[in-house]
């Protein structure tokens, strides 16, 4: 029976000794705590982070909008009064587009639209719109070239001959029926091209709210819809006036939350270049100043 100590809870037993056992312990112990610090001394290390996106979710780059040309200013009255009176803000960044005579085209009641210069659609409008509105407006991606013989061919290969009695009644057309009337023939109906919502912008006439779109068959960047033609009366434009066309557009802007304005339209501006000064309509409204005083008169009326 082992020796038994007064007071302890168990029996005392005698351990033999080995020192073999008691080395290779040690051994072990001291690779578990080097092993630990280790893995520590690499946890601390900064670690090699890749800041890598998926190709859609990055959205397209555009080009930052063009700097303002030297020698040419928008007209005062637009940020003095003219801005605020559309719901913009006066701060607002006003970009040069391009210049041009106006012709017969932008005036004539049968095109009824407004063409805008290419170069400075392509150079300056493009820079200041978002990829939703470059496509809206067809201006996204370039409009392939394409041979307009091939095209002709190709639409008359893809339809197919009329059959043999509608061929009498067109020869039959081309004949005058007794009596001397001529068949008149149905007008053909234009493309519906769509296009981006636009505001074209005169300093006299205010507003209209209009479409914005580049046709692929000439490339031309214009302005249309219903009551364009009206509008441009009211702009009293004639032919070979001289005009500069101006663009703005304002975007949303947060603030702690809050909307401290919203996005607008893209405003399209065409002022004449020998109007001059170039009053708006709201300086035309603002009443005259009031004569000054004369103290003398005040106090001899006193």
């Amino acid at each position: 029976m082992p020796p038994c100590f007064a007071g302890a809870k168990r029996p005392l037993e005698m351990v033999i000794y080995d020192p073999a056992a008691a080395a290779s312990k040690r051994a072990r112990q001291e690779e578990a705590t080097t092993s630990t610090s280790s893995s520590a001394d690499s946890a601390g290390e900064p670690l090699d982070v890749l800041d890598v996106k998926p190709i859609n979710a990055v959205p397209p780059q555009l080009p930052p909008p063009p700097p303002p040309l030297a020698g040419r200013e928008a007209p005062p009255c637009l940020r003095r009064h003219f801005l605020e009176a559309l719901g913009l803000r006066a701060d607002l960044p006003v970009h040069f587009i391009d210049e041009k005579f106006v012709t017969s085209t932008d005036l004539d009641p049968h095109q009824n639209r407004f063409r805008i210069p290419g170069e400075g659609v392509k150079r300056r409008l493009r820079a200041i719109l978002t990829p939703r509105e470059l496509d809206e407006a067809n201006l996204l991606r370039d409009p392939t070239p394409r041979s307009r013989t091939r095209s002709r061919a190709r639409l008359e290969l893809d339809q197919p001959a009329p059959p043999p009695s509608e061929q009498r009644n067109v020869a039959a057309e081309g004949e005058q029926p007794p009596g001397g009337k001529k068949i008149k023939k149905p007008k053909k109906k234009g493309r519906v091209h769509g296009g981006l919502r636009v505001k074209l912008v005169d300093l006299h006439a205010g507003a209209k709210e209009l479409l914005m779109s580049r046709w692929e068959s000439s490339r031309g960047t214009i302005v249309k819809g219903g009551g364009y033609l009206d509008f441009v009366r009211r702009c009293s434009f004639k032919e070979r006036d001289a005009v500069e066309v101006w663009a703005f557009v304002q975007r949303r802007v947060r603030l702690f939350g809050s909307v401290l304005c919203d996005d607008s339209l893209l405003h399209v501006l065409v002022v004449k270049k020998d109007q001059q000064p170039p009053r708006c309509c709201c300086c035309c409204c603002d009443p005259p100043p009031a004569p000054a005083a004369n103290p003398s008169t005040e106090l001899v009326m006193a």
